[in-house]
């Protein structure tokens, strides 16, 4: 071939590849979706590729075997879930369904089936996988409370279809099970209804099945249903849930998925999740950074925060917030008061975080009534519930939670022997829900009550050494615990002291009053200082070690962790403290590194979507945490995308654009908002809410000088000393 040829021929093809690519389908956000994302933990739970709505009440997972922390790395199933994914190593499994071909089989170990990911589809939506060793393709998708699953079998005279948990469990008629699956001092009913009739049925109690039999009750029990298939036929049941009774779950099978139709009810649930991620459109970045940033709305949708925060859909917090007004003084005892009340947003703070924000419909007399008396009244020990005890009164008396002397066994019954008093983290803790209380109060006219509360509000001093600069327990006289060692103190996980991590992590847990924080350490440099310093302070001991005491720790950058969701507003902190850019500079180190596009692409606990929200709002530029949320601000930080809209309903948005970004132009040069120049960094959420654009001028260096003013800096209950 003659050069000049050979030169026509491949710009031919480049031009047909080039036609071919304009014409491929953009992708959506949808699209980039990967719910695989998190599969393998880097030290303890990994993430679930749950199917559900966007933040609906069913959660659809397959169930690997054995137990198989790590999801992405099972290579068998042995189930999929009914209402919600396994967590394992808790005591019970919630309620599964599964479908084997051959001799009925009723242990897991024995169900199991191999399967292969490059066989498997998983989407938001819906999700199907191959059970290998049966030939039977398995499809599911999901209701608010309801469940759609689709089996193909094969050609086979001994199908089946199983349904299993620690449970009540029984065979209505020929096509229809209904049951009770007990967990810890809660109940949840669910009514099954099966497409086709069953050829016969029967039940087992551990690993005897009993033929015939239509009920069955305990430990490891279930039911099955039997067929006989033919090649590529398809039964398809659909499963409505409750948390109040049987008839209750019909009713919410009825309005779910009034007709059969698994092709209707996918497609809805494709809708609804395309809706909820076009409310936030972005522009600009690569492909990991939006795979990344969508997959990360989808969990934060799956767990609320995201929504909540922005306050795109009120109705589940209101619904939540009436229901608490409505309490009896008897039920304000938390079911369980975990890791000093804030595994999730307690009672008081969700009260006063919706009150501050503008949302109060909904009886505030009587949730502020109850909020004062579950502060008041109820116990604060983490892993506890009931009423207070002489650790509580003692607290009450003293503003802050006593430790144990060294040496000396507890003596206190109520307290947890694992989790223990955590004493310094319940401190801040409950100055911080005091605060919450006052400010309901303060709007309501409660003078007296709001400066009884604010003056708990302070309680957070008392745990402060000014000599080590450090959040530190003390005994019940007053004194502090010696020797202390802010690293490595307070034994597994710190849990003498603090819940989960270390006081390098806990000094800065003060969020609604980090201006008292600064004013403590003795100023902005000080404060300025030690916060840099927890970026590279290293851990006195193996790192392997220190991940042995405190296994939470992960996504470490020296005493900072990532993974663990009491931390992820530390980042934000520079903000109060004059020197903004180095949040700047934080956050985008923090979003290169610790989050990924693959099965380790999260670094701990998703903990119902807050380490997603992280990144996704800090991928925007603007920060409130969800966790401890307190003035009703939004923080600034670094934009990874050019333009983010956040579509707020009522044809508002609220637009974030960052003019110049790029990896290296990470610093805000100046800003404005709608239209007026901003040098602060922060700004109110009434402002985002009625919509409006915020403009970052970025660049490569930092400037020092925009919002590090005194008068720059975000809300704090004290003032600059």
């Amino acid at each position: 071939m003659k050069y000049s040829n050979f030169i026509s021929v491949f710009i031919g093809i480049l031009l047909i590849v080039g036609g071919a690519t304009a014409q491929t389908k953009k992708k959506t956000p949808l699209d980039y979706v990967n719910p695989n994302i998190g599969g393998i933990g880097h030290l303890l739970v990994a993430t679930d590729p749950a199917v559900q709505l966007p933040q609906g009440s069913v959660r659809l997972c397959s169930n690997p075997w054995p137990e198989i922390y790590d999801r992405y790395l099972a290579d068998k199933v042995f189930s999929f879930s009914l209402r919600d994914v396994v967590r394992y190593g808790t005591k019970t499994i919630p309620s599964w369904i599964m479908a084997t071909t051959g001799n009925i089989e009723v242990t897991p170990a024995k169900m199991a089936s191999n399967y292969d990911h490059d066989f498997e589809t998983v989407t938001p939506y819906y999700s199907a996988l191959l059970l290998q060793d049966y030939d039977i393709n398995v499809e599911y998708t999901a209701a608010d409370q309801a469940s759609y699953y689709r089996f193909t079998f094969p050609e086979n005279s001994d199908s089946h279809i199983l349904l299993g948990s620690n449970a009540k469990f029984n065979v209505v008629n020929e096509n229809t099970i209904e049951g009770q699956e007990g967990m810890g001092n809660r109940s949840f009913y669910f009514y099954a209804k099966f497409s086709k009739p069953f050829k016969s049925f029967g039940s087992w109690n551990g690993d005897k099945a009993f033929p015939g039999a239509n009920t069955q009750s305990g430990t490891n029990v279930g039911v099955f249903a039997n067929y006989a298939t033919s090649k590529g036929e398809q039964v398809e049941v659909k499963i409505g849930v409750s948390n109040e009774s049987v008839e209750q779950a019909q009713k919410n099978l009825d309005k779910d998925i009034p007709a059969w139709g698994f092709e209707a009810l996918k497609n809805s649930a494709k809708n609804k999740w395309e809706a909820s991620l076009d409310l936030f459109k972005v522009e600009g970045g690569t492909d990991d950074q939006l795979t990344i940033f969508y997959t990360g709305i989808y969990f934060s949708l799956g767990g609320e925060s995201l929504q909540n925060r922005m306050k795109l859909r009120d109705d589940k917090l209101i619904e939540r917030a009436q229901k608490y007004a409505a309490m009896s003084k008897g039920e304000l005892y938390p079911s369980v008061s975990m890791m000093g009340g804030m595994f999730q947003k307690t009672n008081l703070v969700m009260i006063a975080d919706m009150y501050l924000r503008g949302i109060r419909n909904f009886d505030v007399e009587k949730a502020y009534a109850n909020m004062k008396t579950e502060f008041l009244e109820s116990t604060k020990l983490p892993w506890r519930k009931g009423p207070y005890t002489q650790l509580d009164s003692f607290y009450i008396k003293n503003g802050f939670f006593p430790a144990i002397p060294p040496g000396k066994q507890e003596w206190v019954p109520q307290v947890h022997p694992f989790e223990k008093r955590q004493s310094v983290t319940v401190t801040l803790q409950a100055a911080y829900e005091s605060w919450c209380v006052a400010q309901v109060a303060k709007g309501l006219g409660k003078t007296d009550d709001y400066e009884y509360f604010m003056k708990h509000a302070h309680d957070y001093q008392n745990v402060f050494n000014k000599q080590t600069g450090f959040m530190s327990p003390k005994t019940e006289d007053g004194n502090w615990i010696t020797p202390f060692n802010p690293k490595l103190s307070g034994g597994q996980g710190g849990r003498d002291y603090f819940a989960e991590m270390n006081s390098w992590i806990y000094t800065w847990y003060v969020s609604h009053d980090i201006q008292g924080l600064i004013n403590l350490m003795g100023g902005r440099d000080n404060f300025n200082n030690k916060l840099d310093a927890l970026y590279t302070e290293q851990y006195q001991t193996s790192k392997y070690s220190f991940l042995d005491q405190f296994p939470d720790m992960t996504g470490l950058i020296g005493n900072y962790a990532q993974g663990n969701e009491f931390s992820r507003q530390i980042p934000y902190l520079h903000n109060y403290s004059g020197a903004p850019w180095k949040t700047q500079r934080r956050v985008r180190e923090i979003m290169d590194v610790w989050y990924g596009t693959g099965p380790l692409g999260i670094c701990g606990d998703e903990d119902t979507g807050l380490m997603s929200h992280w990144y996704v709002c800090s991928a925007m530029g603007i920060y409130s945490d969800p966790m401890i949320p307190n003035y009703p601000v939004w923080l600034i930080g670094s934009p990874i995308f050019k333009k983010s809209t956040i579509d707020l309903g009522n044809k508002k948005t609220f637009v974030i654009e960052a003019k110049n970004v790029s990896a290296q132009n990470k610093y805000v040069q100046s800003a404005t908002l709608n239209g007026v120049p901003l040098n602060q960094t922060w700004f109110e959420h009434s402002t985002l809410v009625k919509g409006g654009t915020l403009v970052l001028i970025m660049g490569s260096r930092p400037n020092k000088l925009w919002g590090s003013s005194p008068d720059a800096v975000p809300p704090s209950m004290s003032k600059a000393e």
